[in-house]
């Protein structure tokens, strides 16, 4: 049951309905520019962001770990336009001018290990002035608390007169990492899938140490998708790395 939301075909679709804003892709578009770039997408999931990069002249790589994502990706109107790779940093080859990893994808590094490893491959796939950039959650404003069966229930419209009613229950919290289900009901019917993963929410400190280790300088820090600056009850930490 574990992480079934990014390979289950019956879960997979209702990930664009679950992210179906763009305040975060704005976001990036702003500090990326309408000169052509060469741009790696980690962590792409079902390639909204890549295509859209590039749909507007950017030289565009998606990766991700879920193949049931890219397939996804590469059905989708313009998904013949980016070059998909199945993996993860480990996978990336040629060289970027700038890299993102959206979607919260950087909360599935579990570990210092897988954290310090995608900054290093990362880093070693731009050039210097090159960015980086993602965003995690702020541990400080702990969004687990509002994880509960109550506060998370929602409804999804999957048309046809078919919903899906999904909601989340935090498991454990041990140190950074916090583990959680998503329960979801598909009608009608009744059938119910249960998803099981684990986020990780490091602390701002720890992250920018890891970044200078792998040979990124500057750190530009954000506390919301407006480009406010990030405080202690901004809700995501975002930041924009540049290489040195």
């Amino acid at each position: 049951m574990s992480d079934l939301h990014y390979a289950d075909p019956r879960l997979v679709p209702l990930y664009d309905l679950l992210n179906g804003g763009d305040a975060d892709h704005r976001f990036y578009e702003a500090r990326i520019g309408a000169a052509p770039l060469k741009i790696v997408d980690l962590g792409c999931g079902t390639g909204v962001f890549a295509v859209r990069l590039a749909r507007q002249g950017h030289t565009v790589t998606g990766v991700d770990p879920a193949a049931a994502m890219l397939d996804v990706a590469r059905a989708r109107p313009g998904g013949d336009l980016p070059t998909w790779v199945l993996g993860d940093a480990e996978a990336l080859r040629g060289r970027f001018d700038v890299a993102v990893m959206t979607g919260h994808a950087f909360q599935c590094l579990l570990t210092d290990a897988a954290m310090l490893q995608t900054f290093d491959q990362v880093r070693a796939r731009l050039d210097r002035g090159g960015r980086f950039m993602f965003e995690t959650r702020n541990p400080k404003a702990r969004a687990w608390d509002g994880w509960t069966p109550e506060a998370s229930s929602q409804v999804l419209d999957l048309g046809g007169g078919n919903q899906v009613r999904l909601s989340h229950e935090v498991l454990a919290l041990d140190g950074e990492q916090v583990r959680f289900q998503t329960r979801h009901r598909f009608m009608p019917g009744g059938d119910e899938v249960v998803s099981r993963s684990t986020l990780r929410f490091a602390p701002r400190a720890m992250i920018e140490q890891g970044l200078r280790a792998a040979g990124f300088g500057r750190v530009d820090w954000f506390g919301d998708w407006e480009g406010g600056a990030l405080s202690a009850g901004s809700s995501e930490m975002i930041a924009v790395a540049t290489a040195e």
